[in-house]
């Protein structure tokens, strides 16, 4: 799942060793700015990935997070109607 939002933008992984485990990956700076640096670890040095390990728990924290920081001032002009229904999914 590729999350992007204004405090940075995430890939978020499940493992396959662990399917309690999920891997967050994302620039050094995006994700300092949620976690403790301690547990930040280097995936690929030339593209400047980092990534860290959540238990789901920590990432579903880690969406109502960003869930409620969203700006909604640029939602003004959103209207449902204007949103193509073969794009929506149903959960």
């Amino acid at each position: 799942m590729n999350i992007s939002s204004l405090n940075g933008s995430f890939k978020i992984i499940q493992t396959v060793k662990n399917q309690d485990e999920l891997l967050v990956l994302g620039s050094w700076a995006d994700l300092i700015k949620i976690f403790d640096s301690k547990r930040t670890f280097c995936v690929d040095k030339q593209k400047g990935l980092f990534g860290i390990y959540l238990c789901k728990q920590e990432c579903a924290d880690l969406l109502a997070y960003l869930v409620q920081n969203i700006d909604y001032h640029e939602w003004e002009d959103f209207n449902l109607e204007k949103v193509n229904p073969a794009s929506r999914y149903l959960a």
